[in-house]
């Protein structure tokens, strides 16, 4: 993929130089909503404005964008702040009928201007659980740790906290510049009972995050949870759907060992973000501060991969490497996270090619489009098109896969392990598991990891007397290795 586009038309409007009719005249009224003098406050507003109807003028008019494209250069397309690098674990493929695997490393680094490097605006709900299990260390810690987020906020953010057991109650109304005292005061006399209903959380917070709701903003929703929700996890999941369709990020902390890691997993990945896990109530406090600095350092959010792929290609499987290592869905369009400030948005994408005909000269993998939004501009929204493309030879020469892609891969690999052995162990298929758990184990071991390793070697005793591999035992392996993949997030 190329990098940078000139400042131009179709940049102005967000969208790429393949948008339809139907897709410029959206996007111009998007923008025009936003900008124009009679409804926006702002001055600097109207310049954008008169820009922004400059390029629809132009674009919406067959003859005018036609004579208007042939003046553009070739590489016009990529989002002019997104710096995309693409390595593949193979430059030439092989013509066969039998199926091959080709991995690629996706990068998508920003190039923030001056302005960009400011904190964006927050729109941020606190779901917090405040069911019977959570009495004691860990309310105290969920407290504190709310708190300090609170002391964090600039006057532009909004806030709000809701606190659910088998009901929801807004502790905080949106609103910002918010009286700390006031909100500190109510976190502090929040108090436990009931017992946990994700969907009543989730929807008062969806309700507060929707007052204020705005690509100019980071829309986030930050659950907190020890409990598992009973007969509501489809109705949760749909609200999952609802926030991704409106670019609103969920993100979760789950406490313990009682809640559902699959479910939380499958919630916040519809929407880009992540699960995390804490393990003791010592844990909480420090998770929570660094979600809460993840979503302040976002460059870029709701980054989607619209993509199609050749009736011969599949692409089986994608991880999001950085900044939070978690397995991505894969129904189009691909939510692939947020672009931090800093290191890069890192994806790490398996294909299968069930078979390349002879006389074959190139291939295509994937392609569509790239959608992401910067809460900083003024017109937040940018599209362009991409493609994943390999050539193709009788017989190639061969030649080993690029080291970087190598090292991300091996970083992976015990996830990757633990994953599949759980997989397996849900299917029946307990000796393969087993065989497994025992290659995890030594690997973990030659990592440097004996506890992790030592956690396994107990879990093949129990699973050989015909024991269930333990709720606390899984939740760590699952998430010790997936934070072995970048260490510390670098």
């Amino acid at each position: 993929m190329a990098t940078g586009y000139l400042d131009n038309y179709y940049a102005r409007l967000g969208v790429p130089k393949s948008a339809t009719p139907e897709q410029i005249r959206s996007a111009y009224h998007a923008a025009a909503r936003r900008l124009h003098p009679d409804t926006s406050e702002n001055p600097d507003d109207t310049e954008v404005f008169l820009q922004i109807q400059e390029a629809y003028e132009t674009l919406s008019n067959v003859q005018r964008r036609t004579d208007y494209d042939r003046l553009l250069p070739d590489d016009i397309d990529p989002p002019s702040d997104v710096m995309v690098n693409a390595i593949y674990s193979r430059s030439v493929l092989p013509t066969m009928d039998s199926p091959q695997l080709v991995y690629v490393l996706l990068d998508l680094l920003s190039r923030p201007t001056d302005e960009d490097r400011k904190k964006p605006a927050l729109n941020i709900c606190l779901v917090l659980d405040t069911s019977t299990s959570m009495s004691g260390p860990r309310l105290d810690m969920v407290k504190a740790a709310a708190t300090t987020l609170v002391r964090s906020l600039n006057p532009e953010d909004y806030l709000s906290v809701v606190a659910f057991d088998d009901r929801a109650e807004v502790i905080i109304p949106a609103e910002r510049g918010v009286d700390l005292g006031r909100i500190e005061a109510r976190i502090s006399q929040l108090r436990t009972g009931g017992g946990t209903e994700i969907l009543q959380g989730l929807k008062a917070g969806m309700n507060e995050v929707g007052r204020n709701l705005s690509p100019s903003f980071v829309n986030q929703l930050l659950l907190v949870t020890d409990g598992r929700t009973y007969g509501d996890e489809a109705a949760s999941l749909e609200v999952g759907d609802y926030a991704a369709d409106r670019a609103i990020t969920i993100s979760g902390l789950g406490i313990g060992n009682e809640w559902n890691d699959e479910f939380l997993d499958a919630l916040t990945g519809k929407t880009g973000g992540t699960s995390s896990y804490a393990r003791r109530p010592d844990d909480i406090r420090r998770l929570l501060e660094k979600q809460f600095q993840g979503i302040t350092r976002t460059y870029a959010n709701n980054v989607l991969l619209d993509y199609k792929t050749p009736p011969d290609v599949e692409l089986r499987y994608a991880f999001r490497l950085s900044p939070d290592p978690g397995a991505l869905p894969l129904k189009t369009p691909v939510q692939l996270g947020n672009i931090p400030l800093g290191p890069s948005l890192s994806i790490l994408i398996e294909f299968i090619i069930q078979r390349v005909p002879e006389g074959t000269r190139q291939i295509t993998l994937a392609e569509g489009d790239l959608r992401l939004k910067i809460p900083t501009r003024k017109i937040p929204d940018t599209t362009a098109r991409f493609s994943l493309l390999r050539t193709a030879a009788k017989e190639p020469e061969v030649e080993p896969p690029p080291q970087v892609l190598v090292k991300a891969m091996s970083r992976l690999s015990l996830y990757r392990m633990q994953e599949r052995a759980r997989e397996e162990m849900e299917a029946g298929n307990v000796e393969k598991a087993t065989a497994r758990l025992n290659s995890l184990a030594n690997q973990l071991l030659s990592s440097g990891r004996p506890d992790l390793a030592h956690t396994v070697r107990l879990e093949l005793k129990n699973i050989q007397k015909g024991e269930s591999f333990g709720e606390e035992s899984k939740k760590q392996l699952k998430y010790e290795t997936r934070s072995l993949i970048f260490p510390d997030g670098k």
